[in-house]
């Protein structure tokens, strides 16, 4: 099916461009970083819905007992027949374990309520990833396990001069947060359709989801995700979509203001000298923190590391702070700066 071999070359892109990441870039932080993201990628977003869950079905262990049980309600049967260019079951539906509401909305944006999804999405998006953003920030997700966040770390790590900078560019970020407002509409619609089937939302849904060519789908998975999201790698690095117009990155931009994720600074050995800031494929201006000994808190940050790992001095590391009094509750143990991989070295012996 056309779905093995996209999902095949995107496994194979960020494989290869995260072992060329993790030889340039020779940090602890980087390596675990890289070998987490394609092992995300690789595990559930390829060998489970391309590989593991068909051979399973063809192979009749999804076909009854608890096993069955959670395939028919979590990838439901089709109309299909032998030679077709998809599976009996819709075993894509297993990227939602790892693709939250509404960064993928098709688990959930249902013709009727897949309940198992409606739970698994609930606790993803509004349990699980808000605990994360809380200690860890959001790059807890959008640097360690989302798949579009994968490529971006690999194939976009030598691009990320190219992300544009300053107010103007800013202001564009809050397209994500209008792609949030469409998503959350788009769910009331859904709910309403459900409770009231044959309804005007009931059929003006379908029509808003997936119709050509002003629809959800279109506009913004295949035209922002796709088209401008990778057609501009190169141009504006990697990042282009996940700072833009990713609904679920302008969701977690609100869960980061409660967060204790810090980038904190040691004043004293800032030299002004802006590669953090040129560095910063989000955007962010942190050279402005730095310098004035400020802990870095955009909610826009990632958690690449890219800042810290070629700041000549050593003066960034990762760390927690208490949001109400300021103290530092904790620094990073993975070390992601060569200068202070040097000086750590240097205490020991």
């Amino acid at each position: 099916a056309p779905a093995f071999w996209y999902t095949l070359l995107y496994t194979s892109a960020i494989g290869l461009f995260g072992i060329a990441r993790i030889k340039r870039r020779k940090t602890p932080y980087v390596t675990l970083q890289t070998s987490v993201l394609f092992l995300f990628q690789f595990l559930p977003l390829f060998l489970l819905p391309e590989l593991i869950l068909p051979w399973m079905g063809y192979n009749g262990h999804l076909d009854g007992g608890i096993l069955g049980g959670i395939a028919d309600e979590l990838f439901p049967k089709v109309g299909w027949n032998p030679g077709a260019d998809y599976h009996p079951r819709e075993y894509w539906r297993a990227y939602g374990l790892i693709l939250a509401w509404p960064l993928n909305v098709y688990n959930i944006f249902t013709t009727a309520p897949i309940w198992g999804w409606l739970v698994i999405g609930f606790f993803q998006t509004f349990v699980l990833i808000p605990l994360l953003v809380y200690k860890w920030g959001k790059g807890a997700y959008c640097g360690w396990i989302c798949s579009c966040g994968a490529l971006a770390e690999t194939m976009g790590d030598t691009e990320r001069r190219k992300m544009p900078h300053g107010p103007i560019w800013n202001r564009v970020n809050m397209l994500g947060q209008v792609i949030l407002a469409a998503a959350v509409l788009l769910l009331v619609l859904r709910i309403v359709g459900w409770w009231l089937p044959e309804s005007f939302a009931d059929r003006i849904f379908p029509t808003l989801l997936t119709g050509k060519p002003l629809s959800y789908k279109w506009i913004v998975d295949i035209f922002l995700g796709g088209i401008i999201g990778v057609g501009f790698y190169f141009k504006y690095s990697g990042r282009v979509w996940c700072r833009f117009a990713c609904p679920l990155a302008a969701l977690m931009n609100i869960y980061a203001r409660f967060s204790r994720f810090r980038i904190l600074p040691d004043k004293s050995k800032c030299i002004s000298c802006n590669e953090c800031t040129a560095n910063c494929h989000q955007g962010i201006d942190i050279m402005a923190f730095a310098n004035k000994g400020l802990p870095m808190e955009d909610p826009e940050c990632v958690r690449c590391s890219a800042c810290v790992q070629v700041c000549p001095t050593g003066t960034l590391r990762f760390g927690e702070v208490d949001p109400k009094s300021g103290q530092i509750l904790r620094t990073d143990k993975l070390q992601a700066s060569p200068v202070l991989m040097t000086e750590d070295c240097a205490d020991r012996t």
